[in-house]
C-alpha cells in the first residue's frame, strides 16, 4: 500500500506543477499552441509562440475551422474574448487570408450598431503565421455579465434553445427584429455575414448580436472564394454569398427560434392551423415563410423590407415601446 500511496503522491504532484507553469504563462500573456502536421504527413508537431500583448489568456471557450476563442483578461481586469486564427490549421493561405480580409472590413464599423459584436483590437504576426482579434465579451450562460473564469460559458441563441425550446412569439419577433435590423446596417454597409446561424448570435447584457464574423466579406468580393462557404441547413438552394442568402439563413434562424426545430432536421413548413390561433402566430408563420422562401423571388428584397414587417407585428404586440434604436 505505501508504494501505491507514494506513486499516487508523485502524479499528483506533478500535475500540480504542470498547471502551476501553465497558468504562469497565462499570466505572461504567453502560451504554446501545436502546429498540425501537414495533411497525410506523420503525426510531427512543431511550436509556435502566441503572444497577445497585455492579455492572460484565461480559458479556451471556443473552437472551429477558423480558429479558437480564448477568455482573456486585459491590464485593466477587463474580460475579453479573443480570437486567435493560424495559417497551419489550413491547406493553403485562401481560407486564413479570407478571415483577416473579412476582419479589416468588418472592424471599422463593428463599433458603430448595437447589434454587431465589437472588436476592440486587431493584432497579426507574419513570421509566425497567426492573427489575432480582441472583442467584447459575450454574457455568461450561468452569471450573466459577471465573469467567473472557471464556470464561463458564452450564452448564445443555440444554447438558449437548447435548453429552453421555441421562444414565445413576443420574445421571438422582438429578437428577429432586432437581428433583422443589424443585418439591414451590415448590408448598407455593402457588407454581408455569410454564417448566420444561431450558434453565431450571442448576448451581450441581453442585447443580441451577431458574432463569429470570419466570414464576413464586402459583397463585390464574393466571387472570390468557394461556393458553399456557410453552415449547412442555414445556405438557400442557390447558395450563399448575397445579402438575399443572409435574409433566408435570418429567416431559418427565426423559424428554428420559434418553433425549436433545428434546420439540419427538417425542412420549413408551414405550422399546422391549430398552433395558429393566435393572430400573432399567425403572421410571424407568413413573415417567417417569406424569409426562408427557396425561391429568391418570393424572399424579401431584403433585410429592410423583413425589418419593416417585423416592426408592425412588433408594434402591435408592444405599441412600438421595445423598437431596436435604429441606426
Amino acid at each position: 500500500m505505501g508504494p501505491l500511496v507514494a506513486t499516487v503522491s508523485a502524479i499528483l504532484a506533478w500535475i500540480q506543477d504542470l498547471k502551476d507553469r501553465v497558468l504562469e504563462r497565462r499570466r505572461a500573456g504567453v502560451l504554446h499552441f501545436p502546429t498540425p502536421a501537414e495533411p497525410g504527413a506523420a503525426e510531427e508537431e512543431s511550436t509556435a509562440l502566441i503572444v497577445i500583448p497585455n492579455h492572460e489568456l484565461l480559458l479556451c471557450i471556443g473552437k472551429g475551422a477558423y480558429g479558437e476563442v480564448w477568455l482573456a483578461r486585459d491590464e485593466l481586469g477587463s474580460y475579453r474574448a479573443v480570437k486567435i486564427v493560424h495559417r497551419s490549421s489550413f491547406h493553403d493561405n485562401s481560407p486564413f487570408d479570407r478571415e483577416f480580409r473579412g476582419i479589416q472590413q468588418y472592424t471599422p464599423i463593428s463599433r458603430t450598431h448595437h447589434g454587431l459584436i465589437p472588436i476592440l483590437h486587431v493584432g497579426r504576426n507574419k513570421d509566425l503565421g497567426y492573427f489575432y482579434y480582441v472583442m467584447e465579451l459575450g454574457d455568461c450562460e450561468v452569471n450573466g455579465r459577471t465573469v467567473v473564469p472557471e464556470v464561463y460559458c458564452a450564452k448564445n441563441l443555440e444554447r438558449e434553445l437548447e435548453r429552453r425550446g421555441g421562444l414565445p412569439v413576443q420574445e421571438c419577433v422582438h429578437l428577429a427584429m432586432e437581428l433583422a435590423e443589424a443585418l439591414h446596417y451590415l448590408h448598407g454597409r455593402h457588407l454581408i455575414h455569410r454564417d448566420i446561424k444561431p450558434s453565431n448570435i450571442i448576448f451581450v447584457g441581453g442585447q443580441p448580436k451577431f458574432a463569429d464574423v470570419g466570414l464576413v466579406t464586402h459583397i463585390a468580393d464574393t466571387g472570390r472564394d468557394a461556393p458553399r462557404l456557410g453552415t449547412e441547413g442555414f445556405i438557400p438552394p442557390e447558395g450563399p454569398g448575397t445579402p438575399a442568402a443572409d435574409v433566408y439563413s435570418l429567416g431559418r434562424v427565426i423559424y428554428e427560434a420559434w418553433l425549436g426545430r433545428s434546420a439540419h432536421e427538417t425542412a420549413v413548413a408551414a405550422v399546422p392551423d391549430q398552433q395558429l390561433e393566435q393572430e400573432d402566430a399567425r403572421q410571424l408563420n407568413e413573415i417567417t415563410l417569406k424569409a426562408c422562401h427557396p425561391e429568391v423571388a418570393a424572399r424579401y428584397t431584403s433585410a429592410a423590407e423583413l425589418q419593416a414587417d417585423l416592426m408592425r407585428l412588433n408594434d402591435r404586440l408592444y405599441g412600438g415601446a421595445q423598437r431596436g434604436t435604429g441606426q
